[in-house]
């Protein structure tokens, strides 16, 4: 899916240029608010091969408003709200997973700005009922924090962290990779707020002269391998512990949990080499709230 996702968004990149060149009856511009009811998803270190897990899809919601420039393009500004989780718990068959152990969860707010081509071209009036497939692609901006949850086991755990068993715990700040640690000085906290990639497909109907109804389905190519939180190797437990105290050394590593020997220095939590992927789709109900009308002929 990755793959595709890529050749997909050089294609969408060029849509543009294809639009401004299309031919067809002109219509005034017009602009629509509305919402978005969906699901989100995540591919990394929790899922395997380029599919995310679909069963562990998670409710999405928010606005969209859409400016209808031409049949053939249109822009779109939304701001959605939604959740990612993923658990080693998943693949029970997997030894490496099941002595690993690990988990998160996480909430996305996105706020993102997208292009849409219209393959049809897409008249916004009732005396047609258009519809038309689309594909888009765009800029977002998002937040995410992932969490865990920590389970105290007795003889394994620090005493002093009895008191947090079942605490969502946020996995930024242990720098459970030893991030910004004496010996990973020059390895850095990933931001909670970064910018991702939107690309994906999508088709929309125009119910009558203000309703419209859509649904699409939107990867979003990110620059972060730490959605959830796991990356690249496990760190000694002095280095982390040091830094960032014992709850950082019990999240690191949790293969003890489940009664398997722990990690050595430098074995592989995570593969460094790709980044994570989160996933958006939906249904969208929008209703016009200006322009939109058919110009006049001149003749």
């Amino acid at each position: 899916m990755k793959k595709s996702a890529n050749t997909l968004l050089i294609l969408i990149l060029s849509l543009p240029f294809v639009a401004f060149g299309q031919k067809g009856e002109k219509r005034a511009p017009s602009l629509d608010f509305g919402l978005y009811l969906g699901g989100s998803n995540y591919m990394g270190e929790f899922t395997k091969g380029s599919m995310p897990l679909w069963s562990k899809t998670k409710l999405a919601g928010g606005l969209i408003a859409r400016y209808n420039y031409g049949p053939y393009l249109t822009f779109k500004g939304t701001a959605v709200y939604g959740k990612i989780e993923g658990s080693d718990k998943n693949f029970s068959d997997d030894n490496y997973r099941r002595r690993r152990n690990l988990s998160f969860k996480s909430d996305i707010v996105e706020f993102s700005v997208q292009a849409e081509w219209n393959i049809l071209g897409y008249e916004n009036t009732r005396t047609t009922y258009a519809w038309s497939p689309y594909l888009f692609a765009g800029l977002s901006v998002f937040r995410f924090n992932p969490k865990a949850q920590f389970t105290y086991v007795s003889g394994l755990h620090d005493p002093t962290l009895q008191s947090q068993d079942g605490d969502w715990i946020e996995l930024q700040p242990l720098g459970t990779e030893g991030q910004e640690t004496t010996k990973f000085n020059d390895k850095r906290r990933y931001a909670l707020t970064q910018v991702s990639i939107p690309l994906g497909v999508g088709a929309k109907w125009q119910l009558n002269d203000h309703w419209a109804f859509g649904v699409d389905l939107g990867m979003r190519k990110t620059f972060t391998d730490y959605l959830d939180d796991v990356s690249s190797i496990y760190v000694d437990n002095i280095i982390v512990g040091g830094a960032s105290g014992p709850m950082a050394v019990a999240l690191k590593d949790r293969s003890g949990e489940v009664g398997e020997a722990p990690f050595e220095n430098g074995d592989l939590r995570g593969n460094s080499k790709t980044k994570d992927w989160y996933m958006i789709g939906g249904l969208t109900l929008t209703y016009r709230i200006l322009g939109g009308r058919q110009p006049c002929f001149n003749f």
